[in-house]
Protein backbone atom coordinates (compact mmCIF):
# COMPACT_ATOMS: atom_id res chain seq x y z
CA UNK A 1 0.00 0.00 0.00
CA UNK A 2 2.82 2.40 0.84
CA UNK A 3 4.42 1.84 -2.56
CA UNK A 4 1.09 2.39 -4.32
CA UNK A 5 0.76 5.73 -2.56
CA UNK A 6 4.29 6.71 -3.64
CA UNK A 7 3.46 5.82 -7.24
CA UNK A 8 0.23 7.83 -7.13
CA UNK A 9 2.07 10.82 -5.65
CA UNK A 10 4.74 10.65 -8.35
CA UNK A 11 2.00 10.41 -10.98
CA UNK A 12 0.50 13.57 -9.49
CA UNK A 13 3.88 15.29 -9.80
CA UNK A 14 4.04 14.31 -13.47
CA UNK A 15 0.52 15.66 -13.96
CA UNK A 16 1.41 18.99 -12.31
CA UNK A 17 4.40 19.18 -14.66
CA UNK A 18 2.01 18.83 -17.61
CA UNK A 19 3.38 15.44 -18.64
CA UNK A 20 0.15 13.42 -18.26
CA UNK A 21 -2.96 13.08 -20.38
CA UNK A 22 -6.06 11.27 -19.22
CA UNK A 23 -9.40 10.09 -20.46
CA UNK A 24 -10.04 7.81 -23.41
CA UNK A 25 -9.97 10.38 -26.23
CA UNK A 26 -6.82 12.19 -25.07
CA UNK A 27 -4.97 8.97 -24.28
CA UNK A 28 -5.80 7.34 -27.63
CA UNK A 29 -4.79 10.54 -29.44
CA UNK A 30 -1.45 10.53 -27.61
CA UNK A 31 -0.95 6.87 -28.57
CA UNK A 32 -1.81 7.54 -32.21
CA UNK A 33 0.62 10.51 -32.25
CA UNK A 34 3.31 8.34 -30.60
CA UNK A 35 3.47 10.81 -27.68
CA UNK A 36 2.51 8.33 -24.95
CA UNK A 37 5.50 6.79 -23.19
CA UNK A 38 3.71 4.87 -20.43
CA UNK A 39 0.10 3.84 -20.06
CA UNK A 40 -1.68 3.22 -16.77
CA UNK A 41 -4.93 1.29 -17.00
CA UNK A 42 -7.16 1.13 -13.94
CA UNK A 43 -7.89 -2.34 -12.61
CA UNK A 44 -11.61 -1.58 -12.88
CA UNK A 45 -11.67 -0.55 -16.55
CA UNK A 46 -14.72 -1.74 -18.47
CA UNK A 47 -14.30 -4.50 -21.04
CA UNK A 48 -15.75 -2.20 -23.70
CA UNK A 49 -13.21 0.57 -23.03
CA UNK A 50 -10.34 -1.92 -22.92
CA UNK A 51 -11.50 -3.42 -26.21
CA UNK A 52 -11.56 0.02 -27.84
CA UNK A 53 -8.07 0.73 -26.49
CA UNK A 54 -6.75 -2.52 -27.93
CA UNK A 55 -8.37 -1.66 -31.28
CA UNK A 56 -6.43 1.62 -31.25
CA UNK A 57 -3.21 -0.29 -30.61
CA UNK A 58 -3.85 -2.69 -33.47
CA UNK A 59 -3.89 0.06 -36.11
CA UNK A 60 -1.01 -0.02 -38.55
CA UNK A 61 1.91 2.21 -37.59
CA UNK A 62 0.78 2.63 -33.99
CA UNK A 63 3.35 1.94 -31.30
CA UNK A 64 1.69 0.99 -28.03
CA UNK A 65 3.60 2.25 -25.01
CA UNK A 66 4.48 0.07 -22.06
CA UNK A 67 1.24 -0.47 -20.12
CA UNK A 68 0.44 -1.39 -16.53
CA UNK A 69 -2.81 -2.28 -14.84
CA UNK A 70 -2.67 -0.19 -11.69
CA UNK A 71 -4.97 1.03 -8.94
CA UNK A 72 -8.59 2.04 -9.43
CA UNK A 73 -10.16 4.69 -11.64
CA UNK A 74 -11.02 6.67 -8.51
CA UNK A 75 -7.41 6.68 -7.26
CA UNK A 76 -5.90 7.42 -10.69
CA UNK A 77 -8.21 10.39 -11.12
CA UNK A 78 -7.58 11.62 -7.60
CA UNK A 79 -3.80 11.40 -8.10
CA UNK A 80 -3.92 13.76 -11.08
CA UNK A 81 -6.58 16.08 -9.67
CA UNK A 82 -9.41 14.86 -11.90
CA UNK A 83 -12.59 12.80 -11.55
CA UNK A 84 -12.37 9.03 -12.11
CA UNK A 85 -9.92 8.07 -14.87
CA UNK A 86 -9.57 4.58 -16.32
CA UNK A 87 -6.70 5.58 -18.62
CA UNK A 88 -3.70 7.78 -17.95
CA UNK A 89 -0.77 8.27 -20.30
CA UNK A 90 2.59 9.73 -19.32
CA UNK A 91 4.14 11.68 -22.19
CA UNK A 92 7.64 12.35 -20.84
CA UNK A 93 10.49 9.83 -21.06
CA UNK A 94 11.96 10.68 -17.65
CA UNK A 95 8.68 10.46 -15.76
CA UNK A 96 7.74 7.31 -17.67
CA UNK A 97 11.03 5.58 -16.85
CA UNK A 98 10.82 6.45 -13.16
CA UNK A 99 7.17 5.33 -12.92
CA UNK A 100 7.96 2.13 -14.79
CA UNK A 101 10.72 1.32 -12.31
CA UNK A 102 8.42 2.04 -9.37
CA UNK A 103 5.67 -0.13 -10.87
CA UNK A 104 8.08 -3.00 -11.53
CA UNK A 105 9.18 -2.89 -7.89
CA UNK A 106 5.53 -2.90 -6.79
CA UNK A 107 4.79 -5.96 -8.96
CA UNK A 108 7.88 -7.79 -7.70
CA UNK A 109 6.87 -7.22 -4.08
CA UNK A 110 3.31 -8.39 -4.79
CA UNK A 111 4.58 -11.61 -6.36
CA UNK A 112 6.81 -12.61 -3.42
Amino acid sequence: MRDELSILRFLGLAARAGKVVSGFDQVTASIENNDARLLLISSDISRNTLSKLLDTGSKEGIRMPCAYSFSTKYELGRAIGKPDRTLVAVTDDGFAQKLSGMLEEEYEEDNH
